[in-house]
């Protein structure tokens, strides 16, 4: 498949699958829950990571108050017109009380027995039996015991780790229980803190000087709109060290001066993720990534040393300030809220009926529609539209 997709919500995706008859599929299709299989096809190649060039968004904000048409259209004409700050959302750090950065910090130091210790370490809210395995193996070091209490379908990367120790029973080796974690979680952890310092330098950039426009100093990459290269990464196997992220480019970009600063907009600026063959802008931002890794006891440069050679993060770059394409709003009022009111793909091939605002509901919705590139946060849309903060505990 060309990218993933929110565990919460209803989806639509495109997949491939090599060599398999289409009416295989069919027969796939009847008999899974929750999802279903269609509008097939026969291509020249399989889809790949960075083959997506956007994803469409449809959401429904219920009973919205303290706020009307009048007094957010100007919030909402801000977000078609100007657009917003492309944060990575928190989702990308975890919804639990250990991000998924701080995991990545000791995976890139090496230091394995800490990243097994975090991602085996208490949760606050997780539910019962998953509490109790934990403990079994924090307090106890039994991994069989903790095995046992933990569900099959729950907490993946703690079951492989359990797994590896009941298998082997050699409780030290924690280089060898995490690289049983699949590769795609593993990557998770160092893209994580990856992020983490992005976002901390677009706070810095935006901070010393604003989204009015580029500032010598600044690096960019003429923007595209929506096409594959301008938003997304190499194809999985052009990646000399690591999969990159979706949704950033590894085209060289261009270095702001005083004499083509009016060549550029703000939506063609874009800062680096770490890593070890990007640029970096020359101005003060520079110095917000190695004052950042430095209290992590890390460095740009050491990013090329990782002793694996899956964790030598190469670096990619990724715009600060997106537009969103074919935005659209519709203000609804209803009364029940066990009712749809947006109509999703599945509800077209079932030929179910457009819902409508009810014209004296209760209740007050706002529906919005848009398209936003690869590996740009919906969530970070909504924080600029709502003012508030979307992480989980919100």
């Amino acid at each position: 498949m060309a990218g993933t997709k929110d565990k919460r919500g209803i989806t639509v995706q495109r997949c491939s699958a090599f060599r398999i008859a289409h009416d295989r599929l069919i027969n796939v299709s009847r008999k899974l829950r929750g999802a279903r299989l269609g509008n097939f096809s026969y291509g020249p190649r399989e889809l790949r990571l960075g083959d997506l060039s956007g994803n469409q968004f449809q959401i429904v904000l219920r009973q919205v108050q303290g706020a009307d048409a009048q007094s957010l259209q100007p919030v909402l004409d801000g977000i078609q017109h100007t657009g917003f700050i492309n944060y990575y959302g928190m989702q990308r750090f975890g919804t639990q009380s250990i991000s998924s950065h701080t995991i990545g910090i000791s995976v890139l130091k090496a230091d394995w027995q800490q990243a097994v210790d975090l991602i085996m370490s208490p949760r606050v809210g997780e539910r019962p039996e998953v509490s109790e395995a934990r403990e079994l193996w924090c307090v106890h070091r039994d991994a069989k015991a903790a095995m046992a209490k933990l569900p099959q379908r729950a907490a993946l990367a703690e079951h492989s780790i359990l797994q590896y120790f009941a298998k082997h029973g050699a409780a030290n080796n924690y280089a060898g229980a995490f690289a049983c974690i699949p590769r795609n979680m593993r990557l998770m952890y160092v893209h994580a803190y990856q992020s983490y310092i992005w976002n901390a330098a677009v706070s810095e950039r935006l901070r010393l000087f604003g989204t009015m426009g580029p500032v010598p100093g600044d690096l960019a990459i003429k923007d595209h709109g929506f096409s594959n290269t301008a938003h997304t990464s190499e194809p999985p196997e052009a990646a000399d060290s690591e999969q990159e992220d979706e949704g950033t480019s590894r085209e060289t970009p261009v270095l702001v001066t005083t004499e083509n600063v009016a060549d550029f907009s703000i939506y063609d600026v874009v800062l680096p993720l770490p890593g070890w063959n990007v640029q970096y802008p020359e101005h003060q931002v520079k110095g917000v990534y190695n004052e950042l890794m430095a209290r992590d006891g890390l460095s740009p440069s050491e990013l090329a040393e990782h002793p694996l050679k899956e964790y030598r993060l190469s670096g990619a770059y990724r715009r600060i300030v997106i537009r969103p394409r074919d935005f659209s709003f519709e203000w609804m009022r209803y009364s029940d809220d066990t009712l749809p009111l947006a109509r999703s793909d599945s509800d077209a091939i079932e030929n179910k009926h457009v819902p409508e605002s009810i014209e004296f509901g209760d209740h007050l919705a706002l529906k919005l529609k848009f398209d936003l590139p690869s590996s740009a946060y919906a969530t970070m849309l909504l924080r600029e539209l709502m003012r508030q903060e979307t992480a989980s505990g919100y």
